[in-house]
């Protein structure tokens, strides 16, 4: 079966199974990174939000052999998992006195956004740059985004300097940092249990993960005012920088046991190997210098 017959045959299975009620339709979505998506949404009546599958996964899925039912069933299970309880109220994204309070800065690559980037107020930053968000509440739990266009500064009259100011204050407070030891990471991941006792005085070097709470686009925790500077005068050293995705950074005290370039090969393989191509920052590595209060590649 080719990806278009794929996707027809999932179009036409899931509209049957919803009935004619719900709207089944599929999108071209333009993610991180310039990676273009097919994304696949089901609108029920009285409804205005859905979440949205993507299909390209599955495809390499049934590729590699799973089963096509087995693949419908996936993505049914995941459609009715994460139906919104009720509507969500966007109204407030045309008044720029509501939806101030919620805009909120992401990280993304500068050169893999090219084709974004047109369309995005943003700043460049180092080989990144820094875009905008509007932060909406899906459930009492979860949290959505709205990427800032172009066309929204002309819709609510303000520049993309108005944006950073809020977007400077906001971010800290809406999306709180979350700085902890690797160690203690992998304890919670793997149950403390199954770890040896001594597990944590073999890890290679001293490690530390910082994101936000949520864990969505929490490498802009980066950026946080005195984050950065007070971690590393905590710590007595200057820091390298591993952004090991959009959502999250390694933090390693610099020392003579890490070369920046061995640190650089490390990031660039996990880019190439264990990331899906939106959730890679860059290949780089970045470093704190507590002297010079500074961030630079």
């Amino acid at each position: 079966m080719t990806y278009q017959e794929f996707k027809q045959r999932i179009l036409e299975t899931l509209q049957r199974e919803l009935g004619a009620s719900a709207a089944v339709t599929i999108q071209d979505v333009l993610k991180n990174n310039d990676t273009h998506l097919d994304g696949l949404t089901v609108f029920l009546e009285g409804c205005n939000a859905s979440p949205t599958v993507y299909l390209d996964y599955y495809y390499r899925q049934y590729q590699n052999g799973k089963a096509f039912r087995e693949i419908m069933q996936d993505i049914l299970t995941i459609y009715r998992d994460n139906i919104p309880e009720s509507n969500i109220d966007i109204s407030f994204f045309t008044s720029y006195d509501k939806v101030k309070t919620q805009i909120v800065f992401k990280l993304i690559n500068y050169d893999r956004n090219r084709e974004l980037l047109r369309n995005i107020p943003h700043f460049r930053f180092l080989d990144l740059a820094l875009a905008f968000n509007c932060l909406i509440k899906t459930t009492h739990t979860d949290l959505a985004t709205i990427l800032i266009q172009n066309r929204h500064l002309s819709f609510w009259n303000i520049t993309k300097h108005d944006l950073y100011s809020l977007a400077m204050e906001n971010t800290p407070k809406l999306l709180q940092y979350d700085l902890r030891n690797m160690a203690d990471v992998l304890k919670e991941l793997f149950c403390a249990d199954s770890l040896p006792e001594d597990f944590s005085a073999n890890l290679p070097c001293p490690m530390y993960v910082l994101s936000n709470q949520v864990k969505l686009n929490g490498s802009i925790c980066i950026l946080y005012q005195n984050l950065l500077h007070d971690f590393a005068e905590r710590l007595g050293s200057d820091l390298y920088i591993l952004p090991s995705s959009v959502h999250e950074v390694l933090i390693i005290p610099s020392d003579k046991s890490h070369s920046y370039e061995e640190l650089s090969d490390m990031v660039r393989e996990v880019n190439a190997t264990q990331l899906a191509k939106e959730e890679i920052l860059s290949d780089h590595v970045y470093y704190y210098s507590r002297e010079r209060d500074t961030l630079t590649m």
